[in-house]
């Protein structure tokens, strides 16, 4: 992992590094600084991993105090595919956050006006997922000229073509209304070379869909044959789980479930118990069978502060209650919502509990207990909610308070390709294949109760894919929009003391604080889940109209 942020030549030095800016700064989708001359395929491999840096873990701005560059930790979530894992499932009913720390993760739960907004929080993941498109662009262009091993370049060209079409996937989705309703709406900018004019219009969703599929088949052809170093590398395996997502946002059953099943039966060992509560912090150096693609944080990202593992607020009672109790920095922002734990059974070992609601010690929540109640809490605000310990984290100091936080996150799992051939299937009218494929992680987790019946197939599916997957990004918003069902949150109340807090109702619809069960809801494809185009954008690119821009809310 750390050659990604090795020292690379000087002449990919001002592309690599050049650009580096306070994520504030919103950016065109065409600027790069620097011109470099990428005459050989070291060079190329050089700039490569400094694109893998902005796709994996977006910008960064320079500390004025250390002059070493440190991550923005309020845009984190926004920023780089880690970030996107709490970006998508924060906008949906099952995470809630608190109101410690401030920035990203408030903002998207909150569907604060910041947080989509073209004056707010929307630039950063367009600025990112521009910035690793532009690098890929120059990267391409540079390669028929190279010198260098025909088998260099392919694998460079793969790996440029699928973050390129992940990129374009990651901003179509956020940019615009799902596939199946806005086929024909204005998608986003589509650049495929580094020569491209500055101005240039959008292109349809369809158009996007095409560019994005077209990207992530050359790749898989591409990469067929290159043998990653690192697991953040994405190899042939990794855009085959992207492929399957793409055709399962789009509808494409027959060939979602072709590359799901395909890419299942590659993984087919999945997580045992023990693995499961193993934290979810090392299942790369553990060698867990059932990962697919994932990144190991180390000293070189700068980003210590900034992961997953930071936001969860479950670090154990004995460390104390404050940011900088814990093994790591924890910002004590991430719970559970009650309607979430309620959806395992009591045999299931993802939903283990600790019903505790006084006195909970590290023994009550370690071990074999995923959620708990945070008693030595003197807030009751935190205490009646459910603290969730799948993603959690020690540090490198054997659990030692403040050790540094370099944990190794996962980006996709074989059981989410499990669950997209099992919905795929049933789609396809093949619901005995689909209740085997169910009935296969169900059974695996100890489910008492698998799925038998064809009734509410699809909709046993879902609810699997909430307990399964959640903090991965491919639950919460991601599902509500392509599925086009409505988001509802129900607020805490006499009845539910661990619902969702009132400010992350009060930015929704029907929302009334007097009633005896407070709920918000949001339509199916709502434009706050939406963000609206920066406004940089528009001022740098003059072939693209205001008129285009997406609105604030409505649908």
């Amino acid at each position: 992992m750390n050659k990604i942020f090795q020292i690379i030549p000087a002449a990919a030095l001002a592309l690599a590094f050049g650009g580096c800016s306070d994520y504030l700064t919103t950016e065109s989708s065409t600027k790069i600084d620097g011109n470099v001359l990428l005459q050989n395929t070291e060079g190329l491999t050089s700039v490569l991993r400094s694109t893998y840096k902005y796709f994996l873990l977006g910008n960064d701005k320079e500390s004025s105090d250390s002059g070493t560059g440190t991550l923005d930790q309020s845009g984190c979530t926004y920023t780089g595919i880690p970030g996107y894992c709490m970006y998508y499932d924060l906008a949906g009913a099952d995470i809630i956050s608190t109101i410690n720390y401030g920035g990203g993760v408030e903002d998207a739960y909150k569907f604060q006006n910041t947080r989509t907004q073209a004056s707010g929080n929307a630039s950063r993941i367009w600025t990112t997922m521009y910035k690793t498109i532009n690098e890929a662009n120059i990267i391409l262009d540079a390669l028929p000229a190279a010198t260098g091993e025909a088998v260099d370049k392919q694998a460079i060209q793969g790996q440029c073509l699928a973050m390129r079409g992940i990129c374009y996937f990651n901003l179509i989705m956020n940019y615009q209304q799902t596939y199946a309703i806005a086929k024909d709406k204005r998608g986003v900018i589509l650049r495929t070379s580094s020569s491209d004019p500055n101005s240039k219009g959008f292109s349809t969703v369809q158009q996007c869909y095409d560019q994005i599929l077209s990207d992530l088949k050359a790749a898989k052809t591409d990469l067929a044959n290159f043998k990653r170093d690192d697991e953040y590398e994405v190899n042939a395996d990794v855009v085959s789980g992207y492929l399957a997502r793409v055709y399962q946002v789009m509808g494409d059953w027959k060939n979602a479930y072709a590359e799901a099943s395909a890419l299942y039966q590659k993984y087919p060992t999945l997580m045992s118990k023990e693995e499961w509560y193993s934290g979810f912090d090392n299942l790369i150096s553990d060698g867990c069978p059932e990962l697919i693609w994932g990144i190991k944080y180390t000293s070189d990202t700068n980003i210590s502060s900034g992961t997953e593992f930071n936001y969860w607020y479950n670090q154990d009672p004995s460390y104390g209650e404050g940011m900088s109790d814990g093994p790591i920095y924890s910002f004590l922002n991430m719970l559970v919502d009650s309607k979430y734990v309620a959806l395992f059974d009591k045999t299931d070992y993802r939903g283990f509990r600790c019903d505790k609601t006084s006195g909970v010690t590290d023994a009550d929540e370690k071990g074999v207990v995923m959620f708990w109640h945070r008693t030595a809490n003197g807030d009751n605000e935190i205490a009646k909610r459910w603290a969730y310990n799948k993603f959690k984290y020690y540090g490198d100091a054997n659990g030692a308070k403040q050790g540094h936080s370099y944990p190794e996150f996962p980006l996709m799992r074989s059981s989410e390709m499990l669950l997209i051939a099992a919905e795929a299937a049933a789609h396809l009218g093949n619901n005995g294949q689909a209740l085997e494929l169910l009935n296969t992680l169900q059974k695996a987790r100890d489910v008492s109760k698998p799925t038998t019946s064809a009734d509410d197939l699809l909709e046993s599916i879902y609810v699997e894919r909430r307990k399964e997957l959640l903090g991965e990004g491919v639950t919460g918003m991601y599902d509500l929009l392509r599925l086009q069902k409505g988001l509802t949150r129900y607020g805490a109340s006499d009845t539910n003391p661990a619902g969702h807090y009132p400010w992350g109702l009060m930015n929704l619809d029907g929302y009334n604080a007097s009633e005896a069960q407070p709920e918000g809801t949001l339509a199916s494809n709502d434009y706050r889940f939406i963000c609206q185009i920066p406004q940089g954008e528009f001022t740098s690119n003059t072939a693209i109209s205001t008129s285009d821009q997406n609105p604030f809310s409505g649908q």
